[in-house]
């Protein structure tokens, strides 16, 4: 956090964003004081940037619904848990499933990201795109369209002018944008597309930008956000970015909605935070981490 009376020197805009994001967890957090309410006025105030990125964070987080604060959120109570056959069996599986996120498909692309990493491409057009953790594409460009096959993971697009129509193909529909900037996501059980500027053409549908797509894509920026999310869609969604797997020991306890705004470029620290606020325990072996 800044503190306004420290005069700090100029920030990047993105830095400022970011810090306008972390007041707001604060604030909503339960926990914030008048004191931390005084001191975030005096940072909004300290430039026209600053006033800028505290409304975009204010307005974030008000398209998120956001009803209840993190310490209101019910949580189950404790009960004794224990490790049976059936969990052994399912963490060995695991374990032995684990193959680094769709390696073949990375092998075989014109661009790759590894965990946890993320990847700006500029392509012979001059479009833009942005890999994602564990994400793979190839370009195929002819003299009458400029195709792009996301072959594993999510990208985020942002295509240059240009008369050919913009396809992504991650295996699903087809994605045609030219004119906007959006993410495809490739899941095992149908692909998510989130646009955030303009208009794409999904299919046989036309989609325009959403109030949540600042959300649904601030991994761009480092960040997870998360609004009533079940907890289990919550690991499985970190998994993404963090090598070995997060098993859950008691599926009742993946129903537990989780609220929040947390940061990429610490995921062991998204667990801790994880067990401090929702009282969780977590086990950390080797490749593997479990949660009870």
């Amino acid at each position: 956090m800044i503190d306004a009376l420290s005069m700090p020197a100029p920030q990047p805009i993105s830095d400022i964003s970011d810090d306008a994001l972390d007041w707001q967890v604060l604030l909503h957090s339960g926990n914030a004081t008048d004191a931390d309410r005084g001191r975030y006025l005096r940072w909004r105030n300290l430039s026209p940037a600053h006033a800028q990125a505290a409304q975009e964070a204010e307005a974030l987080w008000g398209d998120l619904g956001q009803t209840r604060t993190a310490a209101e959120l019910t949580l189950p109570a404790p009960r004794r848990r224990r490790w049976g056959s059936a969990l052994a069996a399912s963490l060995v599986l695991a374990l032995v499933g684990y193959g680094g996120w769709q390696q073949a498909p990375a092998l075989l692309a014109d661009y790759h990201t590894a965990v946890g990493q993320q990847q700006r491409i500029t392509l012979a057009d001059g479009s833009h795109v942005l890999l994602n953790s564990g994400s793979a594409l190839s370009v195929d460009f002819t003299d009458g369209q400029r195709r792009v096959l996301l072959k594993a993971g999510e990208a985020l697009f942002e295509p240059a002018s240009d008369p050919r129509p913009f396809v992504v193909d991650a295996g699903g529909e087809p994605v045609q944008g030219s004119g906007a900037v959006f993410s495809v996501r490739r899941n095992g059980g149908g692909n998510r597309v989130v646009i955030a500027q303009g208009e794409a053409q999904v299919g046989d549908r036309l989609l325009q930008a959403t109030p949540d797509a600042r959300a649904l894509t601030a991994w761009q920026r480092g960040k997870l956000i998360f609004n009533g999310k079940p907890l289990r869609e919550v690991l499985a969604e970190l998994e993404r970015y963090q090598h070995g797997r997060i098993v859950l020991s008691d599926q009742q306890l993946g129903a537990m909605q989780v609220s929040g705004v947390f940061d990429l470029d610490d995921p062991q620290g998204l667990l801790r935070t994880l067990e401090q606020r929702y009282a969780l325990k977590v086990t950390y072996l080797p490749w593997l981490a479990v949660v009870y």
